[in-house]
């Protein structure tokens, strides 16, 4: 699921990451190429082409364990946006921009049903080249437009939230 314009996993934004997440069992992963654009230093990640990757995988998981759940589709009704609380990444070796990158991201708390905590490993080779805790919020649900931020008010439907 994701807004079709969002910079790392919109389908539309031709500019953008174009990530996909998909579940392994119980993990959330997502394998991502970056190209010569996305170089920090020579040959070498960016590290905030690497958060964006990074939060957008960990978006993804907390909006699909919502569903998952509750026993629901990803495309199903109602549509949830969440939106990032707070990311920390630390870095701990550089990624190289030659191979793939790979997340691993899991759900490790639940608060009311609209606070989501996140672990993510960041993987080059099998090398853990950093890891992150994000907090993800439940921003909005289609069923009760009435709790939107003012942000979502007057707004188009989503199509799937992110």
């Amino acid at each position: 699921m994701s807004s079709k314009f969002c910079f790392g996993c919109g389908t539309s934004n031709e500019q953008g990451l174009q990530i996909r997440s998909y579940w392994d069992g119980e993990i959330a992963k997502c394998i991502w190429q970056p190209k010569p654009i996305h170089q920090g230093w020579a040959n070498l990640t960016c590290g905030g082409v690497i958060t964006t990757i990074v939060d957008c995988h960990c978006i993804a998981t907390a909006m699909a364990t919502a569903l998952q759940n509750e026993n629901r589709a990803l495309a199903s009704e109602p549509h949830y946006v969440f939106a990032t609380g707070s990311i920390n990444i630390r870095f701990l070796k550089p990624s190289a921009i030659t191979q793939g990158i790979e997340l691993h991201a899991r759900v490790t708390n639940i608060k009311a049903e609209k606070k989501y905590s996140l672990n993510c490993d960041v993987l080059v080779g099998n090398e853990k080249t950093a890891d992150a805790q994000l907090i993800a919020l439940l921003v909005y649900r289609s069923d009760r437009p009435d709790e939107a931020p003012d942000a979502f008010r007057n707004q188009p439907p989503l199509a799937h939230g992110h």
